[in-house]
């Protein structure tokens, strides 16, 4: 079931405003405690890699700066092309295709992913005996630490320090926030309680946490992620509290009986966040725009629902849920650029999704002679460096996680100019051999998928495009259950808990290589989990531990279909979907000292498609008033088939210190 018919605003005021008037009717004095923290966050770059997709083209991961290869030109297809081209736009001078293409490289290295600092208020609020209160306000500045090439003003609407603009409500991410380039303000809770006997009720704007694992979110899925901050990078114990992004929400439970509660929420919509384009943390690649302004307008007024049964049977806790969402986690499509410039020479050519960032190639077909910077397309500059040539495409490809040889035949089925062009143009000249249009298959391995991206990008240079993001609605149905050993005391098997969740979601969808049909298919997650408190030594605290097993029927840890991943410069995906599904452990310990000050933490997780990353740290608290952190966070892929491969690059030593009032 959706609710379509209440707006965002309406909503968000209407379950504040029926708390506030309830509230009215107490005569209890109101009490109030306020606490709080500012804290700075440091980030220092310990690994030999930069993000790749801050500097126009992921290819530079490949050492792809300087020449490189055209592997279109000498080819007599090609070269037939060109010509052909070039005569029907009157060009008086004979040129061949390039031999090569020039990528300049724009890496400056970098020494820091993130300077920020941050403060935040806690307001604790009693009305009645039924009535509370909570509101959180956090102030969130990150100052410009990347030593990376300048994106236009224009660009992306930020320039080259967007960090926090994403056009979602107005330019920011919720409701509750207001944002500019560096600094972002929000209340992520702000909500009223009310307790009367059995029943508890909620209304505000507030997260819903569901479920217990640590790295992996089984049974969590009422919320989206904010990644805007420090991606999810943060120490893998705190459970997203600070990723997971909240939204105005009426929840309610009721205990039926001493042993079982039944809860429900109805919540705004709200999509996950990604990192800007060009920011730190970016993981998608900067010549490609991801047009939050188009994609949420069809989902503003969506309220996401759900429902949890929670119960206790002697010693074995159960869980159900149901919930009917909208998911937060986008859908990528093709956008059309709305470049009409060319439109008197290519009849159409708005309609298609590149966007040509300079004028230069075009002119050796004898079009637009000069050369130069191209037009503002639909008021925006293009990015300084787009997409190159083959090279950039495919392995820009394979580490999005998308594939590059499928690429070309969606544009080609879902862009009227794409597949008129190829079949006009490429079909006729022998370049798809194995073209069968009937059936929307233009090329079919890399080979060819590399000489008609040559060929085409040879002809309009360097290219960006936008994204547009949808959000598929679904259902989820779930259950979990955990269960306490008891065995000899101070044994490790006494008060052992083991957890399990599973999920199943009905004809859920993903992206289809920018595709307007996603991939859509049922799917599984499960997770299991045992944790312990243990104690070594009557002089030490106990040490908690935590051991997890995830697995995925259809995707991997970050969202992408199995189907298009392991993707390389010289072949298409070879999937992950060989073993079954996708799975990962993670192992995670806290050893306090004695007397509290000092805290020793590691957290592991291995994908076993190839990917790892290890986080070890320490934690000193001197007084009750300073906090000092610091964690380091290595990670690696062996290929484009693993999860953690977008940001595989992020070694990183992080630094906190807090001041707790």
């Amino acid at each position: 079931m959706k609710i379509k018919s209440i707006k965002p605003a309406q909503f968000a005021g209407s379950t504040l405003a029926v708390a506030l008037l309830a509230t009215t009717s107490t005569s209890q004095a109101f009490n109030l405690k306020v606490a709080g923290f500012i804290r700075q966050e440091m980030s220092y770059s310990i690994g030999s890699k930069d993000n790749p997709w801050q500097r126009g083209s992921p290819d530079i991961y490949e050492g792809g700066v300087g020449v490189l290869e055209n592997t279109a030109s000498g080819d007599p297809r090609a070269e037939a092309v060109w010509d052909g081209l070039r005569a029907a736009a009157g060009a008086t001078v004979d040129t061949n295709l390039p031999t090569s293409f020039s990528k300049p490289n724009l890496d400056k290295g970098n020494d820091w992913n993130l300077m920020a600092t941050r403060a935040e208020l806690d307001f604790h609020m009693t009305f009645s005996d039924n009535w509370s209160g909570f509101v959180k306000l956090r102030g969130y500045y990150l100052a410009d630490v990347q030593n990376t090439y300048t994106v236009p003003s224009s660009f992306e609407d930020g320039g080259d320090d967007n960090n926090f603009k994403v056009d979602l409500h107005g330019k920011c991410a919720s409701i509750l926030e207001v944002c500019d380039d560096n600094f972002m303000i929000d209340l992520p809770s702000a909500y009223l309680d009310y307790q009367n006997g059995g029943f508890w009720m909620r209304i505000g704007n507030q997260q819903i946490a569901w479920g217990e694992s640590i790295f992996f979110r089984v049974m969590d899925v009422p919320n989206g992620l904010d990644l805007r901050r420090h991606s999810f990078l943060d120490t893998a114990t705190e459970e997203y509290a600070d990723e997971r992004i909240s939204s105005p929400a009426i929840r309610v439970s009721y205990n039926l009986n001493d042993s079982w509660e039944i809860e429900a929420y109805a919540q705004m919509f709200q999509p996950t966040v990604h990192p800007r384009v060009g920011s730190s943390y970016a993981f998608i690649n900067s010549p490609y725009v991801i047009r939050n302004d188009i994609g949420f307008d069809s989902v503003d007024d969506q309220i996401n629902v759900g429902m949890r049964l929670k119960g206790q049977i002697g010693d074995l806790g159960l869980t159900f849920i149901a919930v009917s969402r909208h998911n937060p986690d986008p859908i990528f499509k093709w956008g059309a650029s709305n470049q009409t410039s060319m439109d008197a020479v290519f009849p159409g050519f708005s309609s298609q999704p590149f966007k040509v960032n300079s004028l230069a190639s075009l002119e050796n077909l004898g079009l637009f002679p000069g050369g130069g910077a191209f037009p503002a397309v639909g008021g925006k500059e293009g990015p300084l460096n787009g997409t190159t040539n083959s090279s950039d495409w495919m392995v820009g490809a394979a580490l999005s996680g998308l594939d590059g040889v499928e690429t070309l035949n969606v544009l080609a089925n879902d862009f009227a100019f794409v597949g008129g062009f190829f079949q006009q143009a490429f079909i006729p000249a022998g370049m798809m051999p194995n073209a069968d249009v009937a059936n929307g298959i233009y090329v079919t391995n890399a080979e060819e998928a590399k000489l008609n991206i040559d060929t085409f990008l040879s002809l309009l240079g360097d290219v960006g495009a936008d994204f547009i993001p949808t959000y598929a609605s679904e259902n989820i149905f779930g259950f979990g259950l955990n269960y306490i050993f008891y065995s000899e005391p101070d044994s490790f098997l006494d008060q052992l808990i083991v957890r399990f969740e599973a999920t199943y979601t009905p004809d859920r969808k993903w992206t289809n290589n920018g595709a307007r049909k996603p991939i859509t298919e049922d799917e599984w997650i499960t997770g299991f989990a045992v944790e312990k408190y243990h104690r070594f030594s009557n002089k030490f605290p106990a040490t908690f531990f935590s051991f997890q097993w995830m697995h995925k029927s259809e995707s991997d840890f970050v969202g992408h279909h199995l189907s298009t991943l392991g993707g390389t410069l010289n072949k298409g995906p070879s999937g992950g979907e060989s073993s079954g599904g996708w799975d990962a452990v993670a192992f995670a310990f806290q050893q306090p000292s004695p007397g509290l000050k000092w805290r020793y933490d590691f957290s592991f997780l291995y994908d076993f498609n190839g990917s790892w990353l290890l986080q070890p740290g320490v934690r000193y608290k001197p007084s009750g008033d300073w906090t000092v952190e610091m964690f380091a966070t290595w990670m690696d892929s062996q290929d484009t088939g693993a999860a953690l491969t977008p940001i595989d690059w992020t070694d990183e030593v992080t630094m906190r210190l807090t001041y707790q009032f």
